[in-house]
């Protein structure tokens, strides 16, 4: 199953962003009824005593508030490509200069 870019959830947004609150939960209990269906769907690499358990992994990583789930790794790179974009894409140069807080 395809967690990322989910069509049920796009569609779920797009319910919810339109004021159909009924739609939106609907697409939100099959999605998760997918979901837990498909069994297991952690896509770290880690072998941690957390995998697969998104409510244990995603409070340890709120607590130590030092890096993301790697899960989310992909939605955020994305969103801070975008976002380079706006700079001609130097978010990269930038990142090696200000390095280690030169």
């Amino acid at each position: 199953m395809k967690i990322d870019g989910n069509e049920l959830m796009k569609q779920e947004i797009q319910a919810s962003r339109a004021g159909n609150s009924q739609e939106s939960w609907r697409l939100k209990q099959e999605f998760m009824k997918q979901v837990k269906e498909n069994g297991d769907h952690c896509p770290c690499p880690e072998a941690c005593p957390h995998h697969g358990n998104c409510f244990e992994c995603v409070t340890f990583h709120r607590g130590h508030q030092d890096h993301l789930p790697y899960c989310m790794w992909e939605m955020v790179n994305q969103k801070i490509s975008g976002l380079s974009a706006l700079t001609e894409g130097s978010f990269c140069e930038y990142a090696k200069e200000h390095q280690d807080g030169k």
